[in-house]
């Protein structure tokens, strides 16, 4: 943003920054700079055209009734006409001045009109009229069509507007200009104005013009560009962006052209500008959003995560920056980080705690201070409209417990990563102790607030079944309140959103506590602890909830976590009753059919085991039976994908048969052959079906999962889900390990390679892929640089081999962090990635397309995955150990990194940085060969580097059609 200065009423030129805010000079401007372009006022605009356009259409009902000719009859819809007659024709006696009368309101109308057209181009906004840009520079040798090109491409690409592709010439701005347009040899009143209307009726909003320029110093490309509002009499705004190229200062002007334009557009009043609608609107941070955006789209997670950090800088009070930061971390895994991300965007601009209140409050409540609770929850909502999204997201990453208590209490942080967590740890331990001590109440060992809260304060450090417990139970009362909250908020503008009623109906009355009842008896299965006996219900009379939740509600919610695992009759009347498909009138939409998948999926977890949880050694002679129950439930049910195919085993020479897997996924047994007989014996048959609790929940669940993808709104819609349907949500992890969801996967989504099964947490294998393809690719880009560097002709200047060295030492230190922690830490990962853009050359860096995207599961082939599928029978291994085994593998060659290479070889360019500047200190010549030396030397550090990473592991498969053919 250029530097401006501000005329006060003295004459004198004062910097912006004079009227900045301060603690001790606060003025009457210094609370927000306004926009450079004036702000388009659409309903003021349109009141005044149909009042001006009413008054005209009643002058000439007056005057057509008032000159009525003779044999017409009386009639309102005919008067108008007649009045437009004797005002243009002259028939009638009348005076004249009711003509000039008629047409001064006639012109009047047509400005008021004009005006409104002018409003809404501006509003909307219009076409922009971008104008051919001049070169300025001194060897005129500029490519002004090409940056012209690459321009226009980066407005469209944001979705703000279309380039106008109209006539050049700038709109009329006086009488002059129009009659200019007038053919001098016409003499007929009415083809003159024909021809004066088109040029006095406007068609652009907006126009930009831009000069290119050429300087001396770095960066010496630039572009001086103009933005001119037609609104008001026009109003412009210019600028001068440099880059290093003139790609970067043509994206640079675009950013800061969007930027200027966007505030007084309706898109101002927009996620993610309502604070800046009609203010001043910084370039860099449209431009930090963008390219965050950007990278986003492409699952260039690292740099995501690091443009919007840099975004939240200029505007830490976005929430919506906020939530699109939360919703990045969840891709990447970090479920903790989004928990944080979402609890601070909750606080934002809390006055009194008022948040805090008015989730502990009861109908009673409420209804002896009903205006003060309506009137005050619609000004929460008018304040933030985004509240109803960021508490919906922040309630079900509350509930998703088996991610965010893992993380909770998962020790194995190293370095910069451990202390950021544990700073998030106690952050949000504080917020939760100040929060909810209220659930715990009916917990702890002393009635009171103190002692609830110190007993909250200790299950949080040292407990994760009663952690579970404990935000299972708060996310059912976030959702209680929202469910209330939702319905205040059709009565306030863009507060809507997909979180509709039924689909908060189903989450509250079925979701939430089918998630409770699970965290409960896994609480029980490990005796209560820290507790000595079990406790009462949290929907329970005098249980955690039983004082702020209506009665139907808590009843419905009791009932079902009155048993776990739940059954299908009692869910799907849960379900049903939710989604209230007795009204055809308000049929369910995808995300309330995509929720009720989730919901039955959930309900498996009761069948199967977690393969992460072991039986505890203090279970007391009951608990251990119910544990016991449990396996023995488990283990009647396939743990992965059964055969798609079935095959004839193959004879052994001995006339028997080939060993098959049995069905528990045990050792082999053999296969009898009959006797005298020399054809193999028929293949085994298929896995024995699902018992009957299971089967009607996975046929449901299913069932609700094409219902979902059918009622989508288009391919992209459904092409979303695809990666939640099949990877990221956890609710179908149980789901995924059965034959009826292989067939589903199969019929939804075809693939041109083997599908194989699933593990749990895809995302963890996906994360590890990724990051050995990021260490690989950017070795071997370092190491092409280097060789770069030491091709003739060499340099001879000491200082920019000083520079190079620095650069790669601590490209090297950064190399170390990620080894040694394993590349779990974003910011090494995001630090790595800049370090590299500052040593490569941007042109290979864009031809390796670096850095890489996160890759899906789909694109990965991993070490060992054809056994999966190798005979068609069962998995000869499980795919939770294949996925732990391919982790470990990508571990193991960045410890040998860290251990063999990165250690070393930060010192080598540590100790040829420091003999270099010896010599230049003393004023010895480089030799010859001493360049060549330090950059073959360099050069080959890290080729020792790709080569360990390209070692067999999961990689990308990038080639889209080849297909893995099954092992014979």
């Amino acid at each position: 943003m250029p530097h401006r200065a501000r005329r006060t009423s003295h004459g004198i030129q004062r910097s912006e920054q004079w009227e900045q805010p301060t603690p001790r000079r606060i003025g009457r401007e210094s609370r927000a700079a306004p926009a450079a372009l004036p702000v388009p006022r659409p309903a003021r605009a349109l009141l005044l055209k149909v009042v001006v356009t009413l008054g005209l259409l009643a002058a000439l009902t007056w005057a057509g009734r008032a000159h009525l000719r003779m044999g017409r009859p009386d009639s309102w819809l005919l008067a108008p006409l007649d009045g437009l007659a004797i005002a243009i024709g002259g028939d009638g006696a009348h005076p004249v001045r009711q003509r000039l009368g008629l047409l001064v309101l006639a012109l009047i109308c047509f400005a008021a009109w004009r005006h409104h057209r002018r409003v809404r181009l501006a509003y909307r906004p219009g076409p922009v009229d971008v104008h051919e840009f001049t070169d300025a520079t001194p060897s005129h040798d500029a490519p002004v069509d090409d940056l012209k090109s690459q321009f226009c491409q980066r407005l469209s690409e944001t979705h703000i507007y279309p380039p106008y592709a109209g006539p050049a010439d700038p709109p009329p701005e006086s009488f002059l200009d129009v009659a200019s347009g007038v053919d001098p040899k016409t003499t007929n009143p009415l083809a003159m104005i024909l021809q004066m209307l088109p040029r006095l009726w406007p068609k652009v909003g907006y126009r930009v013009t831009g000069v290119l320029q050429v300087r001396a110093q770095e960066p010496c490309y630039g572009v001086s560009a103009t933005v001119t509002s037609f609104l008001h009499g026009g109003r412009s705004a210019m600028t001068t962006q440099w880059g290093s190229t003139w790609e970067e200062a043509t994206r640079r002007t675009a950013y800061w052209v969007l930027a200027t334009i966007l505030p007084v557009t309706r898109l101002g009043r927009a996620a993610p500008w309502r604070n800046w609608c009609g203010r001043e609107l910084p370039a860099a941070l449209f431009a930090a959003y963008n390219k965050g955006k950007e990278s986003q789209d492409r699952r260039q997670f690292d740099d995501a995560l690091r443009f919007y950090g840099e975004a939240l800088k200029l505007d830490p009070f976005n929430a919506d920056l906020r939530m699109m930061v939360a919703s990045v971390q969840e891709e990447m895994g970090l479920f903790l980080d989004a928990l944080d991300t979402y609890q601070s965007a909750l606080v934002l601009r809390e006055q009194g705690g008022w948040y805090d209140d008015h989730i502990w409050t009861t109908r009673t409540d409420r209804l002896r201070h009903l205006p003060r609770h309506v009137l005050g929850t619609l000004r929460y909502l008018r304040r933030r409209p985004d509240s109803i999204k960021l508490r919906y997201q922040y309630a079900c990453t509350l509930a998703y417990t088996e991610r965010t208590v893992h993380q909770w209490f998962k020790q194995d942080g190293v370095g910069d990563r451990e202390k950021v967590r544990r700073q998030m740890r106690q952050r949000l331990e504080k917020a939760f102790v100040d929060r909810y001590w209220p659930v715990v109440v009916t917990f702890a060992d002393a009635p009171g607030e103190p002692a609830a809260k110190e007993w909250l304060r200790r299950v949080l450090r040292e407990f994760p079944e009663a952690t579970t417990v404990v935000f299972q139970t708060v996310a059912a009362q976030e959702l209680y309140r929202l469910r209330e909250d939702a319905v205040l908020a059709w009565f306030v503008r863009r507060t809507r959103s997909e979180v509709t009623h039924s689909a908060l109906l189903l989450l509250r009355d079925v979701w939430a506590p089918l998630r409770l009842a699970k965290a409960w008896h896994d609480w029980a299965t490990v005796g209560w602890r820290p507790l000595r006996t079990g406790p009462l219900g949290p929907f329970e009379v005098g249980g955690t909830l039983a004082g702020w939740w209506r009665r139907g509600p808590r009843n419905r919610a009791a009932i079902l976590m009155r048993e776990w695992p739940s059954g299908g009759v009692l869910l799907d009347r849960a379900i049903r009753r939710a989604q209230r498909r007795r009204w055809p009138a308000h049929p369910p939409r995808s995300f309330d059919f995509y929720n009720a998948a989730c919901t039955y999926g959930f309900a498996l977890k009761g069948y199967f085991p977690d393969p992460e949880r072991r039986p505890p050694a203090h279970l007391s002679p009951a608990a251990r039976a119910l544990w016991r129950g449990r396996r023995l439930i488990a283990d009647a049910l396939p743990l992965a994908h059964p055969p798609r195919w079935h095959r004839r085993p193959t004879p052994t020479p001995d006339g028997g048969a080939r060993p098959v897997p049995t069905p528990d996924g045990g050792g082999a047994r053999p296969v009898p052959q009959p006797a005298g007989s020399t054809r193999p014996a028929d293949p085994e048959p298929s896995p024995h079906p699902l018992p009957p609790p299971v089967a009607p929940l996975v046929e449901k669940a299913v069932e609700q999962l094409r219902a979902a993808l059918a009622c989508t709104e288009s391919g992209v819609a459904a092409d979303r889900l695809r990666r939640w349907i099949l990877s990221s949500e956890p609710d179908l992890a149980p789901l995924r390990r059965l034959q009826d969801f292989g067939y589903f996967e199969e019929e939804v989504y075809p693939s041109l390679t083997l599908v194989f099964p699933r593990p749990d947490k895809v995302i963890n294998l996906r994360m590890s892929a990724y990051a050995q393809e990021l260490v690989c690719q950017g070795a071997v880009l370092l190491e092409q640089t280097w060789h770069d560097r030491a091709l003739p002709p060499q340099t001879a200047d000491p200082h920019l081999l000083i520079r190079w060295l620095d650069l790669d030492a601590e490209t090297w230190d950064t190399l170390c962090r990620i080894a040694l922690d394993h590349a779990r830490y974003w910011r090494d990962r995001a630090e790595f990635i800049r370090l590299l853009r500052r040593a490569v050359d941007p042109i290979r860096i864009a031809e390796a397309r670096f850095p890489p995207e996160i890759p899906r599961f789909d694109d990965l082939v991993l070490s060992g995955a054809d056994r999966l599928v190798g005979d068609g029978t069962r998995p000869e291994e499980n795919v939770e150990r294949l996925a732990r085994l391919n982790i470990a593998l990508v571990d193991r060659k960045l410890n040998a990194i860290y251990q063999a290479v990165a250690e070393h070889a930060g010192d080598g360019s540590l100790r040829a940085r420091r003999r270099l500047a010896g010599m230049d200190y003393r004023g010895e010549p480089l030799r010859g060969d001493e360049t060549l030396a330090i950059c073959t030397r360099q050069a080959g550090r890290w080729h020792q580097v790709a080569e360990r990473m390209r070692e067999n592991g999961p990689v990308v498969d990038v080639s889209g059609l080849g297909i893995l053919e099954p092992r014979a």
